[in-house]
């Protein structure tokens, strides 16, 4: 019953107007989108979390929105197809993404009632193998079971997308579960001189040195600081 209905699910996105000649992410030429990835000079891009389970924590939403701004950007300067799931409709002002270069015409939205609907809404869409990223944004669901991110690692590394989740937990909350392959905490404070600093505090590598940390600076929109 399960096939038949990926199919349909292939075929529509093949013929939508909103990815004309879409292709699967796995089936890109990397070697373009790696070099703009290094280009940033940092361990956080797509190409670095493509195929991984990532969870992004913080105390305040607006930390991860920014970051996953950035992922969104790239993704999109690249042609990589990405898609944003919500159990929240509290996740992101559109204007803002719009006024930060994110281009909402090809970003599909799912909102989902809870964390077990958007994993499976996830499950579908990284099984048509079109996506390079996907963002979930859990909100305060933090509590995800195993055999729910065990679902999605597997098609997550054979279609090379990158799997981004954002949680609101606790300073000393760890993350989601084992299957996560990279856990950062993103703290947030203002400049002196206008915008924002955004710290991510990686707390769990299992490709890199046990911790390391990523600084960027926005003039982000109020949503997106």
């Amino acid at each position: 019953m399960v096939a038949p209905e990926i199919q349909t699910v292939e075929k529509d996105l093949s013929d939508s107007p909103i990815f004309p000649g879409l292709i699967r992410a796995a089936d890109l030429d990397h070697s373009d989108f790696a070099q703009n990835s290094a280009d940033r000079k940092s361990p956080f891009t797509l190409a670095a979390l493509s195929g991984r389970l990532v969870e992004l924590g913080a105390c305040r939403p607006s930390a991860c929105l920014s970051l996953s701004c950035s992922l969104l950007l790239e993704a999109q300067g690249n042609s990589v197809p990405a898609a944003w799931i919500s159990v929240t409709r509290d996740t992101f002002f559109p204007p803002d993404l719009a006024a930060n270069g994110v281009n909402l015409s090809i970003l599909p939205v799912v909102w989902m009632p809870d964390a077990r609907c958007a994993v499976q809404a996830a499950d579908w869409l990284l099984r048509t193998g079109a996506f390079g990223l996907i963002v979930i944004d859990l909100y305060r669901n933090s509590r995800l079971p195993q055999s729910f991110q065990a679902r999605l690692a597997q098609p997550a590394r054979r279609h090379a997308c990158a799997v981004v989740f954002l949680t609101v937990k606790p300073e000393a909350a760890p993350s989601l579960g084992s299957m996560i392959s990279l856990y950062a905490r993103v703290r947030r404070s203002r400049c002196k001189g206008g915008g924002f600093r955004l710290a991510l505090q990686v707390e769990k590598d299992k490709r890199r040195a046990p911790v390391w940390e990523y600084v960027e600076y926005v003039d982000g929109s109020p949503g997106l600081c």
